[in-house]
């Protein structure tokens, strides 16, 4: 089996996603190809593939326009088995609608999207969770991906639960897709700029430009957050959404030290609920490989 895993992530949490996935399916002897969409110099042939998956953080309950402009630009297919994966920082219902416009531009091309996960990782705008929190969140989604993976190569489709009037909903939140552009040229750098050009460097957009010694941001930004929450000195003021930068990697390591939960009633219910369901999920797969491995063992005595 080869597959070929696309995928956009912003600030690194849908890329440690991705790569867990093509991780577990190397194990299981699958031919795994990445491509980086933000690349743009697109050139797999997709008959040489038997699945393909697509890969992003949602953006106000979309995937980001720099998606969806990547399945408009795909060749169309013939029942070509598809899975979605996404990220967001909260464990909302409403990130299920994510995938509503990218699964028509994708369907209509004729890609049959078998497959559709989500995982829950740390903002990178908002606000900040904590090292634990976000040590939590990989370790949960580290766990699971493996079972799903097997679910996938064991041919059983899996579907998120779509909310009432899911496509308006997110039609409606499309309007980021604008506004990021608005904002994204209202952003600044400030006197703490070191002029290390990381940012520059580092836009998926190529969004930022530096011009007599100035930086100039112009109106291509799909608000990713990449420059800002990378940006060594914390130097980029976001614009309208200053006062939810966040800034700097998070610690994905098992942290240990006990970190003040400030926004700890945040969507508490839906973090509560979501970590429940994925350990229910982790606890049921071990239980079932205990029962397998018990019978294995039993056969082995019989035919000693």
């Amino acid at each position: 089996m080869k597959v070929l895993l696309c995928y956009f992530s912003g600030t690194g949490n849908t890329r440690k996603v991705i790569n867990r996935f093509a991780e577990v399916f190397a194990e299981h002897e699958v031919s795994v190809d990445l491509y980086k969409i933000e690349e743009n110099n697109f050139t797999y042939n997709l008959d040489d593939y038997d699945m393909i998956g697509i890969g992003y953080p949602v953006h106000a309950f979309n995937a980001p326009s720099i998606i969806l402009n990547f399945a408009k630009s795909l060749p169309e297919q013939k029942d070509k088995r598809t899975i979605i994966i996404n990220t967001s920082g909260e464990p909302l219902k409403l990130n299920n609608i994510s995938s509503i416009k990218l699964s028509k531009i994708l369907t209509k091309k004729g890609y049959n999207i078998t497959n559709e996960y989500h995982y829950c990782m740390p903002y990178n705008i908002i606000f900040r969770h904590t090292d634990n929190m976000a040590y939590k969140m990989w370790k949960t989604a580290n766990d699971v991906i493996p079972i799903d993976c097997k679910e996938i190569l064991n041919g059983k489709q899996a579907h998120l639960d779509k909310v009432f009037m899911g496509s308006f909903i997110a039609w409606l939140f499309r309007i980021e897709f604008w506004g990021g552009r608005f904002n994204g040229k209202r952003y600044k750098v400030n006197e703490n700029c070191i002029h290390c050009n990381k940012c520059v460097n580092t836009c998926p957009t190529h969004n930022i430009t530096i011009k007599d010694g100035k930086f100039h941001f112009g109106k291509n930004c799909i608000m990713c957050m990449r420059c800002s929450f990378y940006c060594p000195k914390a130097a980029i003021k976001i614009g309208l959404f200053e006062r939810w930068k966040v800034n700097g990697a998070y610690n994905f390591n098992n942290p240990n030290d006990y970190e003040d939960e400030v926004h700890k009633k945040y969507c508490q219910k839906s973090y509560i609920r979501y970590f429940e369901e994925c350990n229910q999920k982790i606890s049921q797969a071990k239980t079932m490989l205990e029962e397998t491995e018990e019978q294995e063992e039993i056969e082995d005595v019989v035919k000693a």
